[in-house]
């Protein structure tokens, strides 16, 4: 029988490959062999190096990953990776011995055909793919026995800041996700999520998959730069003249969590930023602007909030720890006029109070008593808990109703989710969201928070709860500025500028728009709102389009347009929004749903009918229970038990089924039970079919 690794690993899709037992000649090298029934398994991503620039409020960022084949046939290697969901990947190149064949990005059906020619006529070939704004996936076709190839990815991303603090964040592992619906195909795929295959790569729920990691990041503010630290790995800084760099500790080079990467820089220059270039495309630009707005406590609106918990598998260990404890101190952290209901979802949605409760020292101590008890357990059914939240009547008038998601947004359907908030949030609510845990799905806690106009925040590893509650209670107590309008004064047409409609901010958060103008003529852009207490706010900034500027600014225009044509299709696709997102990343060279990029060589390399296809494993994030982890990336692709012929032998475990029975106290999510009474039924069928036959045998023998 297939250990536990082995089972993640091999799937109907992607077939194991072996090092042949008389093959003694291929060096081993790179990657880790796990012993399967007396043979090794390889995995061929060995190294993943990480070379990150920061120059003020954007990073310039690039990932190379080695691949290796120690073996005498070709290989195929699919890897299934996350990049950040605001990243403008622009740049994809694959280094064949001293010959390196950079990307062409095409439209994706397009890429993919050229891809599965060249692999077929024996050339190598690179593919990259998105299946998710944090999601990709890179294929590499016909490498050679005993080869290195090594595959290089480029992006640009605009920095998060808030409160003095720039945060620089890259994700190293896509943590399994539960796939809710009914399987409809071998591959996995339900008819809630269609690509379920794509996004969820087998994992090693023990030991290691082989793969390290090195990470680099050069932070170059213009002026000094302090309190450089990372909430989730251990580093070594080194100053070097305006340059501080940042590089992962030894002991921190397991691919297993998400890197954070948090500093902050001397004076005020971060209060108002315009970044901006000039091309044949037009003039960009990019605005950083925090208001200096002061307020009263007495300004403060009375808020309904609701708690939304994951209390799913995927939250056990330290992330469901972390959640009770900010929910302890979001509980003893509201406002005296202020009202709360605590609902908690996994596989079913529970709730404290089916109304809201006023805040008194016994209805807090109510609400502790049930945080106390909360466990993590079964599937993560969002949106189980978010139609509960939808359904909130809207709040009176003069409160403000707030609902707080504490989640690690470990789930497949995430578009409909958000499709979901889009649809029904009720006017005058607020959705603000916290992620906690190791591989965070940064790209639903963020998408979440947009379109619900509140604030998204992820809770390091070694971030102190507190810390983190008590900011949140100065964003949410201090609406800053609301009802924000953009104009532009100046000659020629407006520049397009995005998000088309700004955002409420809160305390210490940044406004950030990026704009493009055909013409590139100078003008101003005149920012309009209403402060607390009714208070008009006005600001001017200045826009000019010299020759060349940060050619980085105009990427990410592109990627702020794509970002806001696809908000507008997570409930389904339409063919002009298609049209305008493909237009858009071809013009653009960007990554998108519906362009990749593909490298091929000229020669013929291979034989491509000796290639053997092999997915890459991922890494379990750190902290995550085998059991938690089965129960998300197996429960919902498991096939059904077949049923066997008379007289019926005992049927052999699934994959789902063997990591769920090691654990007694698992919950199986819906798409199991089936299967497991079916199994049952034919255990007990098979018992009783021996106990007669041992009854009949001992008659005979007297």
């Amino acid at each position: 029988m297939l250990s536990p690794v082995a089972q993640q690993v091999s799937t109907p899709n992607y077939p194991v490959v072996t090092q042949p037992e008389n093959d003694k000649t291929t060096p081993k090298t790179g990657g880790l062999f796990a012993d399967v029934n007396g043979k090794q398994q390889v995995f061929p991503l060995k190294h993943t190096e990480v070379m990150a620039k920061v120059s003020g409020n954007v990073s310039r960022v690039e990932v190379t990953q080695s691949f290796t084949n120690p073996f005498k046939n070709p290989i195929e290697a699919v890897y299934v990776f996350p990049l950040p969901d605001d990243a403008a990947v622009d740049d994809m190149e694959i280094k064949v011995g001293d010959r390196i064949i950079r990307g062409l990005i095409k439209k994706r059906e397009e890429a993919k055909q050229i891809y599965q020619q060249a692999k077929a006529q024996g050339k190598t070939a690179g593919l990259l793919e998105q299946e998710r704004d944090n999601i990709f996936t890179q294929s590499l076709a016909n490498i050679k026995p005993g080869e290195k190839i090594d595959v290089t990815i480029r992006y640009t991303e605009s920095l998060k800041f808030t409160k003095g603090d720039y945060e620089f964040v890259f994700p190293m592992v896509v943590g399994p996700r539960y796939i809710p619906g009914n399987t409809v195909d071998s591959a996995g795929n339900t008819n809630l999520v269609k690509d379920a295959s794509k996004i969820t790569p087998p994992t090693v729920p023990t030991g290691r998959s082989g793969q390290d990691i090195g990470v680099t990041v050069e932070l170059e503010a213009g002026v000094p730069i302090s309190n450089v630290r990372s909430l989730s790995h251990q580093i070594a800084t080194v100053k070097d003249g305006r340059i501080v760099r940042v590089e992962l500790a030894k002991q921190n080079t397991i691919p297993n969590k998400d890197l954070i990467l948090r500093y902050q820089v001397a004076g005020n220059q971060t209060q108002s930023t315009v970044l901006s270039s000039a091309d044949e495309r037009g003039g960009h630009f990019a605005s950083y602007l925090i208001p200096a707005v002061q307020y009263q406590s007495n300004e403060i609106v009375p808020k309904d909030v609701v708690f939304l918990m994951d209390t799913s598998g995927s939250q056990s260990g330290t992330p469901i720890v972390q959640s009770k404890e900010l929910m302890r101190r979001f509980i003893n952290g509201l406002n005296p006029n202020d009202t709360f209901t605590i609902i908690d979802f996994a596989d079913t949605a529970q709730q404290l109070s089916a109304t809201p409760l006023k805040n008194t020292a016994q209805n807090r101590q109510k609400a502790l008593n049930y945080i106390n008890r909360i466990d993590a357990n079964g599937g993560t059914e969002l949106m189980n808990g978010i139609q509960k939240v939808l359904s909130f009547p809207p709040a009176p008038d003069g409160r403000l109703r707030s609902v707080v998601l504490i989640t690690d947004g470990l789930i497949g359907d995430d578009n409909a989710i958000i499709a979901e908030v889009q649809k029904n949030l009720k006017p005058g609510n607020r959705l603000y969201s916290f992620g906690v845990g190791p591989s965070v799905n940064r790209f639903l806690v963020d998408r979440i928070a947009e379109e619900g106009r509140g604030t998204a925040k992820v809770l390091g590893p070694n971030e102190a709860p507190q810390k983190v509650v008590e900011k949140f209670f100065q964003e949410i107590n201090n609406p800053v500025l609301t009802n924000i309008e953009v104009s532009w004064q100046g000659t020629g047409k407006a520049p397009e500028i995005y998000p088309l409609k700004p955002p409420d901010l809160f305390a210490n958060e940044p406004l950030v728009l990026f704009g493009r103008k055909g013409d590139r003529t100078k003008g101003n852009l005149k920012i309009t709102g209403i402060a607390a207490g009714g208070k008009r706010y006005e600001k001017t900034l200045p826009i000019e389009f010299d020759g060349g500027g940060n050619e980085a600014i105009a990427q990410l225009w592109g990627r702020a347009r794509i970002k806001d044509l696809m908000s507008k299709m997570y409930g389904s696709e339409n063919p002009n929004g298609v049209k305008a997102v493909t237009d858009t990343a071809l013009s653009y060279r960007l990554l998108s749903q519906y362009t990749a990029f593909v490298a091929v060589t000229e020669d013929v390399r291979v034989d491509p009918k000796d290639t053997k296809k092999v997915q890459v494993p991922a890494e379990t994030p750190e902290g995550m229970k085998p059991q938690a982890q089965a129960k998300l990336s197996n429960t919902s692709l498991a096939k059904p038990a077949a049923l066997p012929a008379a007289p019926p032998p005992p049927p052999a475990p699934s994959q789902g089924s063997s990591n769920q029975a090691a654990d007694p106290n698992a919950v199986p999510e819906p798409g199991q039970i089936l299967g497991n009474l079916l199994a049952l039924v034919l255990l007990l069928i098979y018992l009783r079919w021996m106990r007669r036959k041992g009854l009949k045998s001992a008659a005979s023998d007297k």
